[in-house]
């Protein structure tokens, strides 16, 4: 069953219609997305950059190589050393990369 079963219409003149085109624009967010979260009380933020994504991915590897030395520390009783290196080395790579971005 639908969460949603209330149907409402809006009538917007040219100015507040641009001003939600641009909102929802700038979110990356639906019209009707934009139009719920401000009904909530949300603020509406800007979307991050593709840049903001890439980073993420990065992290996400990061993580994932730590629980493959994890994993195969537990089976092997031994720590790969040089993969534990590679990846912190990574890691601080990437903390440089976003402290010079955003914070300088």
């Amino acid at each position: 069953m639908r969460k949603r079963r209330i149907k409402k219409n809006f009538w917007f003149d040219e100015e507040e219609d641009n001003s939600l085109k641009n909102l929802s624009n700038i979110s990356g967010k639906t019209e009707v997305q934009v139009i719920r979260k401000l009904i909530t009380g949300a603020s509406i933020k800007e979307k991050p950059p593709q840049e903001f994504y890439e980073i993420m991915k990065e992290l996400l590897q990061f993580r994932k190589d730590i629980k493959t030395i994890k994993e195969l520390s537990r089976f092997t009783k031994q720590l790969d050393t040089k993969r534990v290196e590679k990846t912190l080395d990574g890691i601080d790579a990437l903390r440089l990369k976003i402290a010079e971005k955003y914070l300088k």
